[in-house]
């Protein structure tokens, strides 16, 4: 019996060509997944950068605030700030500031446009230099009153500082309720003490912090500042 055997056929190479098809595919789907992974750990990054800008921003926004009631009532600024022309004993920011927050916040008060120390409660400011001029309701032309850093937390050096710049621009004042009631009562009547009451004087307070991995963040706040006679 004469045996027939079938003719071998030429390699066409299909496998070869699915095996890369398949390699393809999955190649797309590694460098779409190493993307997505990406792009989640930049918004994480972001979110951690914001938060910590967003918390300097608000605590050293406290700063001033801790300044006022002090600055208004003395009417200027110690003498060991510098331009300060108030005697330093009548001050207590030594007992409300560590020695080192302290020498910051001495050197972190700005001039005003007169090349004077920037007072908290003055008014608003002209154009000078590279600065417009200060517009209540614009806070993007306020002048920085404050410019203060301190070191990042979670840094073991301060390297990585975080910073802000405080603009305090006034807004305004407030009779308190019952002030005027003395003399509508001819000193008399109901009312007569009232007048203790005093007033409030309102300041806006802005605060644009930066953060290391450039977080920025700004806070905006209302101050009422209590006058009594």
């Amino acid at each position: 019996m004469v045996a027939f055997m079938k003719p071998i056929r030429a390699q066409r190479g299909v496998a070869l060509f699915v095996g890369m098809i398949f390699l393809l595919v999955l190649s797309i789907i590694a460098v779409m997944a190493m993307r997505g992974t990406l792009t989640e750990m930049k918004m994480v990054s972001n979110v951690a950068r914001h938060e910590a800008a967003f918390e300097a921003s608000e605590a050293l926004r406290a700063v001033p605030v801790t300044l006022f009631d002090q600055h208004v009532f003395q009417r200027g600024w110690p003498t060991s700030f510098p331009g300060g022309t108030v005697p330093d004993s009548d001050f207590t920011y030594s007992s409300t500031f560590s020695a080192d927050m302290l020498a910051k916040v001495e050197t972190a008060v700005q001039s005003d446009c007169s090349g004077a120390i920037s007072l908290f409660y003055g008014t608003l400011q002209p154009a000078c230099n590279s600065l417009p001029a200060e517009t209540l309701y614009d806070p993007t032309t306020w002048h920085p009153d404050m410019k203060i850093a301190i070191c990042d937390a979670s840094s073991s050096s301060c390297s990585a500082d975080v910073s802000a710049t405080l603009s305090i621009v006034p807004d305004g004042t407030v009779l308190n309720a019952g002030s005027g009631g003395a003399q509508a009562a001819g000193y008399r009547g109901l009312g007569i003490g009232a007048a203790g009451g005093g007033a409030d004087m309102l300041f806006e307070i802005r605060s644009v912090a930066t953060a290391p991995g450039n977080g920025v963040s700004t806070t905006l706040t209302q101050y009422h500042q209590n006058i009594r006679n």
